[in-house]
């Protein structure tokens, strides 16, 4: 290779990894935003008698099959997340919002069930089990990799500021 080709490919490469930065701490930073709104019902939820119920017919299902009950809403969840930020992105609000509100409540809710009532037969599955540890190590990595960037330094700052104006609005307007 020549000596500008090789300097081009090298600034192709940092820049695909600057914009895989970016894109990861976005995915995240909405993550950690949402997840919040979502504990509550996620408490709420698990605690109703039907989806106890449901959990412990999950439970009952050979591995393969809790597997397939999974990979159904996951499989469907997660494309419509991007698919939200890109109709948001492109002036659809509205239908971005409420697609991103449905898409996280069938992640945090649905797919967290299903998983949560079928873990234990779901990790007999040898490849599953491997896959979930890899992916658990993987996403340790990448979360402590993100919260060593000065990005997600300035974005909890900002979550800080937010949270001590949110909480001074509440004092001044006796909202406890």
């Amino acid at each position: 290779m020549l000596p500008w080709t090789q300097k081009a490919a090298q600034r192709s490469r940092q820049l695909f990894l600057l914009f895989a930065e970016a894109l990861i701490i976005f995915y995240l930073a909405l993550d950690a935003l949402a997840a919040p709104f979502f504990r509550p019902l996620i408490r709420w939820f698990a605690k109703l008698r039907f989806v106890t119920r449901l959990q412990d017919v999950v439970a009952a299902l050979p591995p393969y099959a809790i597997l397939a009950l999974l990979a159904i809403p996951f499989a469907i969840a997660e494309p419509a997340k991007l698919l939200a930020v890109i109709l948001f992105a492109t002036g659809h609000r509205i239908v971005g919002a409420v697609l991103f509100i449905v898409a996280y409540f069938v992640t945090f809710v649905v797919v967290e069930r299903i998983y949560a009532a079928g873990r234990d037969k779901l990790r007999t599955i040898g490849w599953f089990a491997r896959l979930m540890d890899w992916l658990i190590d993987f996403r340790d990595r990448v979360l402590a990799w993100v919260w060593a960037t000065q990005a997600w330094a300035y974005f909890n700052a900002v979550k800080r500021r937010t949270a001590e104006i949110i909480a001074r609005l509440r004092l001044r307007f006796g909202l406890g």
